[in-house]
């Protein structure tokens, strides 16, 4: 898989995909997201915390913006030290809701899982589709520090 840029907007530069709108949308989210980091030479465990927070999203996006579609995953590495990942629906909403606290239930507790695991850098935002021209909703996305073992560099090709 050749990795290409396709858009340079300051926070969400990166790839862009369609995720499929059935139980199958997490696994692709997953898969892309560890195949694409995996070859930028990102450490693992920073692999593992984005696939669990892109697989939450996209859970989300599947099971409260069923039909809305489409879905798309955005990934981009902003100045090779921090990841930014969204996953976008059609569904137009103008607030999330809240997140629970992890002890309290056995569901809903996605987006407290990505608000743990991005330390507070995650949210919502009106959009518009980058792959389907003209369809508004809205990108729920996260952030997470890129940190390189010692004495090595995350490199990625932009061309």
């Amino acid at each position: 898989m050749a990795l290409t840029a396709l858009h340079q907007e300051p926070w969400a530069g990166g790839w862009t995909w369609p995720l499929p709108g059935d139980a199958t949308c997490a696994r692709r989210a997953r898969s892309l997201v560890v195949d694409t980091l995996t070859q930028l030479a990102v450490p693992a465990e920073t692999i593992g915390d984005a696939e669990l927070m892109v697989s939450e999203l996209a859970t989300n996006a599947h099971q409260h913006a069923d039909g809305h579609m489409p879905y798309e995953l955005w990934l981009s590495v902003v100045d090779e030290r921090e990841l930014f990942c969204a996953i976008f629906d059609a569904l137009q909403i103008r607030t999330l809701a809240g997140t629970t606290t992890l002890e309290k239930c056995d569901f809903g507790r996605g987006l407290g899982i990505v608000a743990e695991l991005s330390r507070g850098r995650w949210g919502m935002c009106r959009a518009w589709s980058r792959r389907v021209p003209h369809v508004a909703g809205k990108a729920v996305w996260f952030g997470y520090p890129i940190v390189p073992p010692a004495g090595m560099a995350v490199t990625w090709d932009a061309s």
